[in-house]
């Protein structure tokens, strides 16, 4: 989640939003998310794009996906998402929505009453090999499944 974070999240939609976004000019959203449960899920790329330039801004993607894989994260970066994941936690827990998100994800995943108070040890402990050990492990730019949808 927080490599997910980095990749394609945070600012402004993370390092994806900014290639194919901001510094190229050619989506108007680019993100990555993660879909995952109890099974199997998918770690995605979209993007919002005129039809002239999905060609390029699928480029801009897999070659920033390479980069993620090889370079991993910066200490910067991963700082950063650190700070960001544990300062909103207690967002996360202000409605009743979120207090039985948190109780459901504690159940589900046998997670353990007190994991909430552990989790700001947890996120710390992330390091950037961590990161790149997941990129690596999920990611394969030769193995990617694009779908385009649209005229």
């Amino acid at each position: 989640m927080l490599g997910n974070n980095i990749l394609g999240q945070f600012g402004m939609m993370g390092r994806i939003g900014d290639v194919v976004r901001e510094k190229s000019g050619l989506a108007y959203y680019a993100y990555s998310s993660l879909s995952a449960g109890l099974g199997p899920g998918s770690w995605e790329v979209s993007a919002g794009v005129n039809p002239q330039n999905v060609r390029k801004a699928r480029e801009l993607i897999e070659t920033e996906l390479k980069r993620f894989i090889q370079e991993g994260v910066t200490e910067e970066e991963l700082a950063d998402t650190k700070a960001n994941f544990i300062g909103r936690l207690p967002l996360s827990l202000e409605s009743n929505g979120g207090v039985a998100n948190a109780l459901l994800n504690i159940e589900r995943h046998n997670l353990g009453l007190d994991y909430y108070r552990r989790y700001p040890d947890l996120v710390k402990e992330v390091t950037r090999e961590d990161v790149m050990n997941t990129a690596g492990k999920f990611i394969d730019v030769n193995k990617l499944a694009v779908a385009v949808a649209g005229p």
